[in-house]
C-alpha cells in the first residue's frame, strides 16, 4: 500500500491570521505550496497586503480584538471552502519601553491582541476543527521563555500563547484537535525593523544565538507546517523554538 505524503495539505483548508505580510504571509504561501486552500486573515487594509495568493484561496478582514469578528471570519471560511482543518494564530503587535514608564493601557493593548486575540480565534474555530480532527499552531516567541528588556507586554503575551497551547491541547484532545506553538528568535520583518538598524543591539543579540543568524520567515513557516501536518500526528501541547539555540543557554 502506498503511504500518503504526511507533509501534503491537499484537500485541507487552513486559516492563517496576521497573514498580510511577514511571518504570516510566508506561512500562508508555504501551506498553499503544499496543497492547502488558505484563508488569509488580517486587520490591515487591502492596499497594505504583500500576500498575493489568488484563487482558490481567500482573504478575510479580521480584528482579533473582537469575538464577533473572529466568529464571522470562521463562518466565512466555512461558507467559502466547506471545512476548516488548520488554524495558525499569527496576528500580533509589540510595544517597547521600560516597564516603569509603560502605561497599563499599552500593556493591555498587547495582551488583548496577542493573547486574548489568539484565544478568540481558537474558540471561534473549535467546533469546525472538531469536525475534521484539525490542528492549531500559535506563534509564540523566545521572549515568552526568557526575560527580555523593555518588552513586558510582548513577553507576557507570548508566554501566554505558548502555555495556552498546552491547556487547549489537554482540553481539546477528546475532540481530536492538536494544539502546538512555535517560538522564533528575532526574524527580519517589519516588527523588528527598528531593532535591526541598531548595531549595538544586533551585535548583542547575535551573540545570544549559537547558530549566529536570525530566523528567517521560511524557518518559522516550515516548522509551523510540520506541526500542522499528519507528520506531527502525535505531537500536541508542545512549543518548538525556532531560535538557533537561544533557549539552550
Amino acid at each position: 500500500m502506498t503511504r500518503q505524503d504526511p507533509n501534503s495539505f491537499a484537500g485541507r483548508v487552513a486559516l492563517v491570521t496576521g497573514a498580510a505580510r511577514g511571518i504570516g504571509q510566508t506561512i500562508a504561501e508555504t501551506l498553499a505550496e503544499r496543497g492547502a486552500t488558505v484563508a488569509s486573515a488580517d486587520v490591515l487594509p487591502a492596499g497594505e497586503w504583500t500576500n498575493t495568493l489568488g484563487e482558490p484561496h481567500s482573504r478575510h478582514t479580521l480584528d482579533v480584538r473582537s469575538q464577533e469578528s473572529a466568529d464571522t471570519v470562521v463562518a466565512e471560511v466555512l461558507a467559502r471552502h466547506g471545512r476548516l482543518d488548520h488554524v495558525v494564530n499569527g496576528a500580533g503587535i509589540v510595544r517597547r519601553g521600560p516597564a516603569a514608564t509603560m502605561t497599563a493601557e499599552s500593556v493591555t493593548e498587547v495582551l488583548d491582541v496577542n493573547l486574548t486575540g489568539t484565544f478568540r480565534v481558537c474558540r471561534a474555530a473549535r467546533a469546525a476543527l472538531a469536525e475534521t480532527s484539525g490542528s492549531i499552531v500559535n506563534i509564540g516567541s523566545t521572549n515568552g521563555h526568557i526575560a527580555v528588556l523593555n518588552t513586558l507586554g510582548y513577553c507576557v503575551s507570548k508566554a501566554g500563547v505558548m502555555h495556552m497551547a498546552r491547556v487547549l491541547a489537554l482540553e481539546w484532545a477528546p475532540d481530536g484537535i492538536r494544539v502546538n506553538a512555535v517560538g522564533p528568535t528575532i526574524v527580519p520583518t517589519d516588527m523588528t525593523a527598528d531593532l535591526r538598524v541598531d548595531d549595538a543591539y544586533m551585535t548583542e543579540k547575535m551573540a545570544t544565538i549559537p547558530l549566529g543568524r536570525m530566523a528567517g520567515t521560511q524557518d518559522v513557516a516550515d516548522t509551523v507546517a510540520y506541526l500542522l501536518s499528519p507528520a506531527a500526528g502525535m505531537v500536541t501541547g508542545q512549543t518548538i523554538f525556532v531560535d538557533g539555540g537561544v533557549t539552550i543557554h
